[in-house]
């Protein structure tokens, strides 16, 4: 920090205004040497910046404790002293990490944060440890400030900026900005030094004024049951679908409502919005609609993400998953687009690489792991969707998926926030944990076919693709017999339906690549691919047929992510083809049977009057229902016929 940042004999500019003071609590005359700074910024003989009161804008920016031995009685004492109140009354990183605050102990020397190493293992293996003498860096939960990923093609050289850093200073000398580095590197490849931006969170009036207009809308259109909305949105989504920091959030909704960001209450209220029914203490019907919080949500994002964190990441991928209008048959557009937008802010606050090493805090790299792979499985089957090449590269991150670990932190409610759920949402479920971590190892799964069979430039040979294939075919064949028993599909498990469809729509992929290419010329010759693993698509797909008869109209009406929706598009579609290019009288008839069972379930599910599983079912029902209408002609023909198009008038 400069010591020139002395802004007492300068005009104001603008709403970001720094005044420099040297203890805590009363101003200090320019140049004056009367007071002393705090510990950390005396040295670095700088001087203390604080716009209103401790902690001062270096202490901020490093997550450290802003304190003055001068202008305390006593100095901090020595952390090892059992008589020392600094260790009697630490600070930790682990603010509002709900279950493992008591975890982790810190000591603070020096004016640093601490985390001590420690023989329990609490922060899992796969998290690094730290040596008492590393101060922990804070990138999240920073008043007024946003930290962002300065990446290797930056507007800086990564091992420049290891040896040389600096403040950004705006025309009347204010810090605007900050370097820090979380991560010195190392000699081995690949293990370069990380480093963020720390940026004073500034937004023009207009800006502010829209924000708190959506923000009021909002909390005005569901006054007064938002946390009866809450309590419905994690009775019903978290488990399906745990991407929101559980008690974090719990913990800022009750003690300060209006810092979450608008854009993640919107979020939450408006996909428990489906759920209102369950709760037979509310009002019947719901005396609003999704789609008026969705409006909102979505204009205050927009300009939210101006200045992304982890909450907001939050929100880009709630807003993905609301109930789809009734009147779709194809997915929209703007399941994609929405994914690249969380995609973006993920990669701006930098998930994209693996905090292990880092010199954060354990809290943070859970949080960080987990929202990085929800983003990741986002991005696979979004791309999916409409047939697209995923945002996300192969070669463009290093994050190490995600532990049990992970998704059991913040989990556990503690006593003084247990009124925002029902009771059997305040600790934590290995089920909901295990279907997590298996919907991430699914989508790495089709991540690789996707790679292998349906890029648009061929990145591997067709020998090395079939390998590639033919492994994963192996991998996959077992899997519902290889997954844990909390993972079935029966009655006490209501919640895994999804991940069971996803399952089937990656097998779909899998083997429309295996039997690639599915033309006329295949379908006449023996030893084709098409030919070689068709009866094997229909022994695996006669599986998909009896887990949609097994659906009920619990597991039905419950959360469904947005992508359920295409994937059960894939399946029927897939069945379409099995048929159509099947050319053994028994695997026609196979086929036809598979197809008639689909049928009948869809007709069985379609009988809901819950709109949300309306509007899932609906563009597979279309498909299934318009194959039926025109099969006869299709086997009239020979099943090498095409049933022409109807002409569209444009007028």
């Amino acid at each position: 920090m400069d010591p020139r940042t002395d802004s007492a004999a300068r005009p104001a500019h603008g709403s970001r205004k720094y005044t420099i003071r040297s203890n805590f609590g009363q101003a200090r005359q320019p140049r004056s040497r009367k007071n002393r700074p705090c510990d950390a910024c005396r040295r670095r003989k700088t001087a203390c910046v604080i716009a209103d009161k401790p902690p001062c804008l270096f202490c901020t920016t490093k997550g450290l404790v802003c304190r003055s031995s001068a202008a305390d009685a006593a100095a901090v004492p020595d952390p090892h002293s059992t008589s020392s109140p600094a260790s009697t009354g630490s600070a930790t990183p682990e603010t509002a990490s709900g279950s493992e605050h008591h975890q982790v102990a810190t000591s603070v020397h020096d004016g640093l944060i601490r985390q001590p190493t420690s023989s329990s293992g609490a922060a899992g293996s796969s998290l690094a440890l730290y040596s008492p003498s590393t101060p922990l860096h804070a990138l999240e939960d920073l008043d007024g400030h946003t930290s962002h990923s300065m990446g290797l093609a930056g507007e800086q050289d990564t091992y420049f900026l290891d040896s040389f850093r600096s403040v950004l200073l705006s025309e009347q000398d204010e810090v605007d900005a900050n370097i820090i580095q979380v991560y010195d590197g190392s000699l081995q490849p690949h293990q370069h030094p990380v480093h963020f931006l720390l940026l004073l969170n500034g937004f023009p009036d207009h800006t502010n004024r829209a924000m708190q207009e959506a923000s009021d809308a909002i909390e005005g259109i569901v006054w007064p049951h938002g946390p009866a909305l809450v309590r419905l949105f994690f009775k019903h989504v978290h488990p399906a679908y745990p991407v929101v920091s559980k008690v974090r959030f719990l913990r800022k909704y009750s003690t300060a409502k209006l810092d979450v960001p608008a854009s993640l209450r919107g979020a939450i209220y408006a996909l428990a919005c489906p759920f209102w029914h369950r709760d037979h203490s509310l009002p019947n019907p719901c005396p609003f609609k999704q789609h008026e919080l969705l409006a909102h949500s979505h204009t205050t994002l927009r300009r939210e993400l101006e200045a992304p964190n982890l909450l907001k990441l939050q929100a880009c991928l709630l807003l993905l998953h609301i109930v789809p209008p009734d009147i779709d048959s194809v997915e929209t557009p703007s399941t994609w687009i929405l994914a690249s937008q969380a995609t973006a802010c993920a990669q701006m606050i930098g998930l994209h690489q693996d905090p292990g090493p880092w010199t954060i805090a354990t809290w943070e790299k859970r949080l960080r792991r987990k929202l990085w792979w929800a983003s990741y499985a986002v991005d696979c089957w979004s791309s999916v969707c409409h047939g697209n090449p995923p945002h996300i590269g192969p070669y463009t991150f290093d994050t190490e998926p995600p532990t049990l670990d992970d998704l059991r932190f913040d989990e556990d409610v503690p006593e003084d926030l247990q009124y925002l759920v029902d009771p059997e949402n305040t600790a934590f479920s290995i089920s909901n944990g295990a279907r997590f971590l298996e919907m991430v190892n699914i989508a790495r799964s089709l991540r690789t076919i996707l790679d292998c069979s349906f890029q648009v430039k061929k990145n591997m040979s067709s020998v090395e693709s079939r390998g590639q294939l033919t492994a994963m075919r192996e991998r996959l064949k077992d899997w519902p017999s290889l997954i844990p028993q909390c993972l079935a599909v029966d009655k006490d498990n209501r919640h895994n339906g999804p991940l069971h469809l996803s399952f089937h729509a990656t097998q779909v992929l899998l083997f429309r690549g295996l039997m690639y290419p599915a033309t006329r010329e295949a379908k006449a010759t023996p030893g084709s691919n098409l030919r070689l693993w068709l009866t094997a698509a229909l022994a695996q797909f006669k599986v998909f047929t009896m887990f949609m008869s097994g659906i009920t109209e619990e597991e039905l009406t419950g959360f469904w992510v947005r992508h359920a929706r295409s994937q059960l598009i894939l399946c029927g579609n897939f069945l379409i083809y099995l048929f159509l290019l099947a050319s053994e009288p028994h695997d026609i008839e196979a086929a036809y049977q598979l197809l008639e069972k689909f049928h009948q379930s869809l007709q069985r599910l379609g009988d809901t009057k819950d709109d949300a599983a309306r509007g899932l079912l609906r563009p597979a029902m279309l498909r299934i229902d318009s194959f039926f209408m025109q099969a006869t002609e299709l086997i009239k023909q020979g099943r090498n016929g095409v049933v022409a198009s109807p002409a569209v008038s444009s007028s």
